[in-house]
């Protein structure tokens, strides 16, 4: 079967094909996950439509698909209504108003006085009709006649009347809708003078036509003030819950139950492309975002195509799962498993950013429901940290533990600020426990397969490697055992500088366990490996003997790929002995008598050089190691000069040119070399020959005396010779 990467390359890299540009290929897969996330989250956004009219009988249960606040027109405009009726007029006093009906009024009595004066109209008509002709404003003829009746005494005290009266109501301000009721108020005063009928009806008629509104509405300020009411009140919105009965069967169908089911998207023949345009810009923002990390922070995984199709898949699965797990409960969705793969498979930072992006997309699921959203966040997060260290024996199954426990803390505590009953807050944190240890669970089953079919390496995968009972390995172990057990010491020298350098510890010992791993194909060639066995080397050229010393790397790569090894395992192995010289056989080529036709370069390994951090710490450990253990008497000093010489020379020969190993690095990496080295080659006491003390005892006459068995005295000594015995 062809591998994922030759799929890929067959489906976009064709010669002189538009699939072959990389922003192309981006481009495609971008909208091929951002069609299925829209389809995965779209999917309760067109439920099924019902068909019903105002006024008619249900013939079903309506309930609310998910929880949502709309605003209510008609309630609305009720309480605009209510509120515009509530703000009063703005009036402006014309003060001009009384000073105008007080001078009609002089007017008025000054044509009385004047019509009496007059000694030619004898007749009551005739005085009535010059009266008319003579006033500022017209009378009512009752009024008239009334005041061509009335003598200058009675015209004195009218006068003086109508003008309190006008004065009393002016004061107090007359609007346009209070005019009618002033005028009544005034007949009813008038009456209640005592002056007489002529003089009252005079009283009443002038004061009812003098009267006028004197506060002015202000139609610009009333129209600002109530617009500033009308924007300070809130629209009314109602709430439909998720699982709400919006409409029972046999009910009679109202506007209101409508217009709810409109806005839900349940009402037939209406889609709200809102809804569904929002969440198109939402998730293109979020796969922005985590594109644009990618392209800033993470340009390694950013122009990987297969990483780029992984990163989609596993955000997929796990929207899906936590769609699933949705219509049971919003606590149970397993969303930790994406942040674990994506921290084991592909980056840890990235799982934390996957952890924030599943959150925000799993909110659109769960309607935004905060405390299902904080506890996928903070659980997925969690769950990044616990697999963060790996190496350092950190299992899948812990790391459900962790995120178990932190879904309980953080629902539990959520739901106590909510005040939710404890029974539910309960029993919502026992699924979230459930959801941690599925997350695990899902993690641990997809792993391998993910592992397999995008050719990646993890952690759990180089620790299986790394376990002794490998097949390989046993092979080195049986047939090159001095080999095995070099590989094995380089490997904890490798492992401990990577941890202070900041390289991969793991792939930094499962690459030393595997570098010599071609020497399987003729043991007997390297000295490790020769316990009693002559050299083979003496007897053969030492161009020979280079070409079979160097091609253990041709040979270990082969068997690595033959055990299907991972490629960053190969690399070390390929890499860690780069382009360095086989001084011993270089030497003894340039010693024979034919030396001076030696060309260096047909002495050295093929490379490459270095290329990691990881495939230099190999290198470095190997040679040191191997120089080590060829000192004859091995001390402190002689051990720290020989590594610093190693190092020295591997530096100024370019071997660590490709890798990005600095020289404060390459110090900390010689002083773990030296303290490790010393550790292990440190010097022992002889021990003594205990048959001979044996028969010495006997020869002195202490062979009454019980004698002390072989393995007391080398109790009594210890490993380290600490005790002598007496």
């Amino acid at each position: 079967m062809l591998s994922v990467n030759k799929r890929l390359r067959e489906l976009f890299v064709q010669p002189a094909s538009i699939y072959a540009k990389p922003i192309v290929r981006r481009i495609i897969l971008g909208l091929a996950f951002f069609s299925l996330f829209m389809l995965i989250l779209s999917a309760d956004f067109i439920p099924d439509k019902v068909s019903l009219q105002v006024g008619q009988v249900s013939d079903r249960d309506v309930i609310a698909p998910r929880t949502v606040s709309y605003v209510d027109p008609v309630k609305t405009r009720q309480l605009e209504a209510e509120v515009l009726a509530s703000v009063p007029n703005v009036y402006d006093l014309d003060v001009s108003v009384m000073t105008k009906a007080e001078e009609n009024l002089a007017g008025i009595f000054r044509a009385a006085r004047t019509v009496m004066a007059d000694k030619n109209l004898n007749t009551a008509d005739q005085r009535a009709d010059k009266l008319h002709m003579l006033l500022p404003v017209p009378l009512s003829t009752s009024a008239v006649i009334g005041l061509v009746s009335l003598d200058e005494t009675g015209l004195a005290k009218t006068e003086e009347y109508t003008r309190n009266i006008l004065r009393k109501y002016f004061q107090r301000g007359i609007r346009e809708d209070d005019l009618d009721m002033a005028r009544k108020q005034v007949a009813i005063e008038a009456e209640e003078l005592g002056l007489g009928a002529n003089a009252e009806t005079v009283v009443a008629s002038i004061a009812q036509t003098l009267l006028r509104p004197n506060y002015i509405l202000n139609v610009r300020e009333t129209d600002k003030r109530k617009q500033a009411a009308l924007a300070s009140i809130e629209p009314v919105r109602l709430t439909v819950k998720k699982g709400q009965v919006l409409v029972r069967q046999g009910d009679i169908v109202t506007s209101e139950q409508i217009h709810a089911m409109e806005e839900l998207g349940l009402y037939a023949g209406h889609v709200n492309e809102l809804r569904i345009f929002g969440l198109a810009i939402f998730v293109i923002t979020v796969m922005v975002i985590v594109l644009g990390y990618l392209y800033k922070f993470a340009p390694r995984i950013y122009q990987n195509d297969l990483y780029l199709v992984l990163l989609g898949l596993i955000i997929l699965v796990t929207l899906l799962l936590g769609k699933a797990a949705h219509y049971y409960s919003d606590f149970a969705a397993p969303l930790a498993a994406g942040a674990l793969l994506t921290a084991i498979l592909i980056d840890t930072r990235l799982g934390l950013l996957v952890s924030i992006a599943l959150s925000l997309l799993f909110g659109v699921i769960v309607d935004h429901d905060l405390r299902a959203v904080a506890a996928a966040l903070v659980g997925s997060m969690a769950g990044v940290y616990s697999v963060s260290k790996m190496s350092h024996g950190y299992s899948l199954a812990r790391a459900g533990l962790w995120i178990a426990a932190i879904n309980f803390l953080v629902i539990s505590s959520t739901g106590f600020i909510e005040q939710v009953d404890n029974v539910h807050v309960l029993t919502q944190g026992l699924l979230g426990v459930i959801s941690g240890i599925a997350s695990a669970v899902i993690t641990t089953g997809l792993l391998p397969y993910l592992e397999h079919t995008f050719n990646i390496t993890t952690p759990i995968k180089l620790l299986d490697l790394a376990r002794p009972n490998h097949p390989l390995l046993q092979r080195l172990l049986l047939d090159a055992p001095g080999t095995y057990h070099h590989s094995i010491l380089v490997g904890n020298l490798a492992e401990t500088a990577a941890d202070l350098v900041g390289a991969d510890a793991v792939l930094a010992r499962v690459g030393a366990y595997y570098h010599d791993i071609g020497k399987i194909r003729r043991p007997y060639f390297f000295v490790e490996n020769q316990v009693g066995v002559e050299n083979p080397h003496d007897k053969i050229a030492p161009s020979l003997s280079t070409l079979i010393v160097t091609s253990h790397i041709k040979d270990g790569v082969d068997l690595c790929r033959d055990y299907k090894l991972p490629q960053c395992v190969i690399d070390i192995v390929q890499q860690h002995h780069g382009t360095t010289l086989v001084s011993y056989f270089y030497k003894r080529a340039a010693e024979n008598e034919h030396g001076d036709c030696i060309i260096e370069a047909d002495f050295r390994y093929e490379g490459p050089r270095p290329q990691t951090k990881e495939a230099a710490l190999v290198m470095l450990a190997d040679a040191c190691e191997a120089a080590v253990r060829s000192l004859s008497k091995p001390n402190v000093n002689r051990i720290e000069a020989t590594v610093r010489k190693i190092i020295r020379e591997r530096l100024y020969d370019g071997q660590l040119d490709d890798c990005n190993l600095t020289l404060r690095e390459l110090n900390v990496i010689g002083d773990v070399f030296i303290r490790v080295l010393s550790s292990v080659f440190h010097k022992r006491i002889e021990y003594p020959d205990v048959k001979g003390l044996r028969e010495e005892k006997t020869k002195s006459g202490n062979s009454n005396k019980q004698s002390p068995r072989e393995d007391d005295l080398y109790a009594a000594n210890g490993a380290d010779g600490g005790s002598c015995i007496k």
